[in-house]
């Protein structure tokens, strides 16, 4: 057996505390092709990945749940599946329950009203039976700093319940894919704030489970390292793994998630690919310029557009056919003026976010 350093029964049960219910834009180049019409349009493939959800082995489907905390209503009966293999986001204001359903999910909370099941087993009367198929990394780490890299996910692995031989053929391959290969007989407390947040990922990873939960995975990173655990997320969810995930970067959820939910006033307030919620939020495409000149006056004159916004250094048009706008545009812009920036895209999931968020509250 392992020997590990002494350590107290606080940093012990601290460590342990969130595992113990689970465990036992588009740039002008490339306008062409994205608006070509023989090619089947994104949003018809995420219709399919959503409203064929309920047909998928291994989906997770929430049942009109609800939950409180004395008199405090969170989740106010919420009721939504999670296809396999796909990369689930949840958004929301602070405070809406993202993390609560999180927890709901794993079986760390019992809900008031409703039901969960994967794979069409109740998670709460399966708790035992399926707590190996779910991982889950909190926002806070969870790992012994006075442990190294091998030592604490191979502690995970035993609380798990995994043989030797088990964590022992994982451990390479699991090591290599969070990138802590290399780093493996460092110190957990001498790592780096990214490195120690892909330590708690494996952690949550050394049972090879069928769903990987993360709340708020990339919390205080910097760009750089945001980055780098996108791009990890992408190659976990390769590997045939549901990832469901939280972030107050909407960014961050557009580029990665394959459904969205967003949560507000304890309900599911729209639910669908990000391609699906921008098309509902709006029909429209934006084309965003910007001259050398800055003046756009004479330069929108024959242009037709259904709306305009002119900024301090720039202006956007909201155009539904953008193919027959941009050539006019860049035929006048060329004669008299420079662009400067040009680019086409769809309404931000952000600006989805904001709109859905505050209408929900009236």
């Amino acid at each position: 057996m392992l020997k590990y350093p002494e350590i107290s029964k606080e940093v012990i049960q601290k460590a342990i505390s969130p595992y113990k219910k689970i465990l036992g834009n588009i740039n002008l180049s490339y306008y062409k092709k994205f608006f070509n019409k023989s090619e089947k349009p994104k949003e018809t493939r995420e219709n399919e990945i959503v409203d064929n959800s309920a047909k998928l082995s291994g989906s997770i489907k929430v049942n009109s749940i609800s939950k409180s905390f004395g008199q405090n209503n969170i989740l106010n009966n919420i009721s939504l599946t999670i296809p396999k293999g796909k990369i689930f986001g949840l958004v929301g204001v602070s405070g809406s329950g993202k993390t609560t359903l999180l927890k709901l999910i794993v079986g760390f909370y019992k809900p008031n009203k409703g039901s969960i099941s994967f794979d069409g087993k109740d998670v709460l009367k399966y708790n035992k039976a399926l707590r190996k198929s779910f991982g889950f990394a909190s926002q806070e780490n969870c790992f012994y700093g006075r442990l190294n890299v091998e030592e604490n996910v191979r502690y995970f692995g035993q609380l798990y319940g995994l043989t030797e031989d088990f964590i022992d053929s994982r451990m390479d391959s699991l090591l290599k894919l969070v990138g802590l290969f290399e780093s493996r007989k460092t110190l957990a407390e001498n790592l780096s704030t990214g490195m120690r947040r892909r330590l708690d990922i494996a952690c949550s990873l050394i049972h090879d489970p069928n769903v990987l939960i993360m709340d708020e995975p990339t919390e205080d990173l910097d760009p750089n390292l945001r980055k780098e655990v996108i791009s990890m997320i992408k190659k976990i969810n390769q590997e045939d793994k549901t990832i469901i995930m939280t972030s107050h970067l909407l960014n961050e959820i557009e580029n990665v998630c394959d459904v969205v939910g967003i949560i507000s006033n304890g309900k599911i307030a729209k639910l669908g690919s990000p391609e699906q919620l921008k098309k509902e939020y709006s029909k429209d495409f934006e084309i965003h310029l910007e001259t050398a000149s800055k003046k756009y006056t004479q330069l929108l004159k024959g242009i037709k557009a259904d709306k305009v916004i002119k900024k301090k250094k720039s202006i956007t048009l909201y155009v539904k056919e953008p193919e027959k706008i941009l050539p006019k545009l860049i035929s006048k812009a060329g004669k008299k003026d420079k662009i400067l920036n040009l680019k086409v895209s769809r309404p931000s999931l952000s600006e989805v976010f904001q709109y859905i968020t505050k209408n929900a509250k009236k």
